[in-house]
C-alpha cells in the first residue's frame, strides 16, 4: 500500500496532538478512531511513529537540513505539518544513513549514545575515552593496534609499554601516536585532531605530517584544512562540561544538540549573538534556561524533542 501525502499530513496532525502535555482522552479516542477508519491511515501512523523516533536521534548535518526546513520558526503550524508530511512520504532515502548509525550502535566494538561518555581499558591497557554518540572498532594484532572511529569523537591515552605502533582510523586517514594522549573526531567530511600530551604522526593520501603537543588540526582525505592551538575548553567534555568563550549562539547550539536529543535551533535574528560561560551538560534544560534569561530569549517548545530560541516578545 502506497502512503499518500493527505494520510501523512493527518497522521503528522496527530503526532502532534498527542504530544502535548495536557492533551486529553478524548483526543486520544479521535486519534484512534482515525486510525481504525482506514487501513491507509494505520499505514501512515506506523510511519509517522517510526519517523519521529528517528527524529529524536538527528545527527548528520544532511539530516538538520532537511528537518531545519521542514521546521523553520516563522511558519505556521499548518504549514510544519505539511512540512513534515513531504519529508516522511519521501524519507527512506534520507534517513537511510541514519539506519547505518543505529546498525553501528548495535554492531560496534564500544559505543555510546546520545548523552553518554565512556572509559575502557583496552587489551594493551591503552584507555579511551568515548564523547556522546561514538562508536569504535577494535583491531590488535602482534604487528599494530588499530582503533577505527565510526563516529563520534574520542580521547586516546596509549600504555607506553606496548612497543606496537597504535593507529587511528578515521573516514579521512589514519592517525600514530608517538607519544602521549590525543584526541579525535569525526567530522561531516573531515577529522579533527588535537595532540593534547605528546606528538602525532598523521598520514593522509598527499603527505605526512607531524603534530605538536598543543596542537589541533583539521584534515580531509586530500589536504589540511586548519590548524591551530587548542583552546582552553575544548576537551571541556571529560568533565562532563562545555565551555564558550565569545562562541555565536548558532555555533553553541549545534555543539551542544550533541548532548541532547532532538533539534535545538534558533531565529535567524538571535544566531549572531555571543555566548560565554562553562555549562554542565547533566542538564541541558538548564544550560538553555540560562542562555535566556542571560540573552533575553525565549525558549519554545514546538514538540518534545524541537526547541527553539527566539527574541523575548516583551508584553505591553
Amino acid at each position: 500500500m502506497t502512503l499518500s501525502l493527505e494520510a501523512a499530513e493527518q497522521a503528522m496532525h496527530w503526532q502532534l496532538e498527542l504530544q502535548a502535555p495536557d492533551v486529553s482522552e478524548q483526543t486520544r479516542a479521535q486519534c484512534q478512531r482515525w486510525r481504525e477508519q482506514d487501513p491507509a491511515h494505520e499505514l501512515a501512523w506506523q510511519h509517522s511513529q517510526r519517523f519521529f523516533q528517528r527524529m529524536q536521534d538527528v545527527r548528520a548535518p544532511a539530516h538538520q537540513a532537511l528537518v531545519s526546513a521542514a521546521l523553520r520558526p516563522a511558519l505556521s503550524r499548518r504549514q510544519v505539518v505539511k512540512h513534515l508530511a513531504v519529508l516522511m512520504v519521501a524519507g527512506a532515502t534520507a534517513w537511510s544513513a541514519k539506519d547505518s548509525e543505529l546498525l553501528q550502535h548495535w554492531t560496534s566494538d564500544y559505543s555510546t549514545t546520545v548523552g553518554e561518555r565512556w572509559r575502557i581499558d583496552l587489551a594493551d591497557n591503552t584507555q579511551v575515552q568515548l564523547n556522546t554518540d561514538s562508536a569504535i572498532d577494535v583491531q590488535y594484532t602482534h604487528e599494530r593496534r588499530q582503533i577505527h572511529l565510526l563516529r563520534g569523537e574520542i580521547l586516546v591515552d596509549p600504555n607506553p609499554a606496548d612497543s606496537r605502533p597504535l593507529w587511528v582510523q578515521t573516514a579521512e586517514g589514519l592517525t600514530r601516536a608517538v607519544s602521549g594522549r590525543f584526541s579525535v573526531r569525526q567530522r561531516d567530511g573531515f577529522t579533527q585532531l588535537g595532540a593534547d600530551q605528546g606528538a602525532l604522526s598523521v598520514q593522509i593520501p598527499s603527505r605526512s605530517l607531524v603534530l605538536q603537543p598543543s596542537e589541533l588540526i583539521s584534515f580531509d582525505a586530500h589536504t589540511v584544512l586548519a590548524r591551530r592551538p587548542q583552546r582552553d575548553g575544548e576537551l571541556a567534555w571529560l568533565g562532563g562540561m562545555i565551555v564558550a568563550q565569545g562562541m555565536r549562539l548558532e555555533d553553541f547550539l549545534e555543539e551542544l544538540s550533541r548532548y541532547r536529543r532532538g533539534r535545538l535551533a534558533c531565529d535567524p535574528a538571535v544566531r549572531g549573538l555571543r555566548v560565554s560561560g562553562t555549562y554542565p551538560l547533566a542538564d541541558t534544560d538548564r544550560i538553555l534556561a540560562a542562555l535566556a534569561q542571560t540573552l533575553q530569549l525565549d525558549v519554545q517548545h514546538f514538540t518534545r524533542f524541537w526547541v527553539t530560541l527566539k527574541p523575548r516578545q516583551h508584553l505591553v
